[in-house]
């Protein structure tokens, strides 16, 4: 059997990582505990990754390239209805594939346990808001829009985005969020536009 890389260890241990808080929460992510999933000892697990910050910092990663897949997605579209609209069904087409996801992106607990890692969220819901809030004012120089604040508005949508996702994973997952996901930004591009 092949050795594997470094890239390819830290991406199984990123993902067992995931599995781990998703099952448990992130209080149930210990060294030990991805050790035994991932079939290593914990000194490999440290040959690959500081600490267990540093393992989240790894899947902070991953959401760092949702975001760069974000923005490349919405730039293939043509008008600001078409972006708002990407917007919105692109991240529930990506935790419909990525369900377990849904567990780090809910756990607040994380973040608030080191400044590195509230950082880097803050980062990332920065840029988020800022690819909303170019899409609103991009309608809003066009006057295509109702007056509002778009950085309101970009709030209000990022919490609708949230809140669907969340009546997802209590449900046990069990409507199709991408499905619900469109038939929502429809709503939101009849009131919005």
């Amino acid at each position: 059997m092949a050795r594997l890389t470094t890239e390819e260890r830290q991406k199984i241990i990123i993902d067992e990582a995931i599995n781990i808080i998703h099952e448990g929460g992130y209080e149930s992510l210990s060294i030990r505990e991805l050790a035994k999933r991932v079939k290593i000892s914990e000194p490999a697990i440290y040959r690959h990754f500081l600490n267990k910050e540093d393992i989240v910092l790894g899947i902070l990663s991953r959401i760092s390239d949702f975001e760069q897949h974000l923005s490349e997605s919405i730039n293939k579209k043509k008008t600001p209805k078409e972006k708002l609209n990407e917007f919105i069904c692109f991240h529930f087409r990506f935790l419909e594939k990525n369900k377990n996801m849904t567990s780090v992106i809910f756990a607040e607990d994380i973040f608030m346990q080191s400044s590195i890692l509230k950082e880097k969220l803050m980062r990332i819901l920065s840029h988020r808001q800022k690819l909303i809030f170019e899409i609103i004012n991009e309608v809003k120089t066009k006057n295509k829009i109702k007056d509002v604040d778009p950085v309101e508005l970009s709030k209000i949508i990022i919490g609708f985005i949230r809140m669907i996702v969340l009546e997802w994973k209590l449900s046990g997952f069990s409507f199709s969020l991408e499905e619900k996901g469109n038939s929502i930004a429809n709503t939101f591009g009849k009131l919005i536009f």
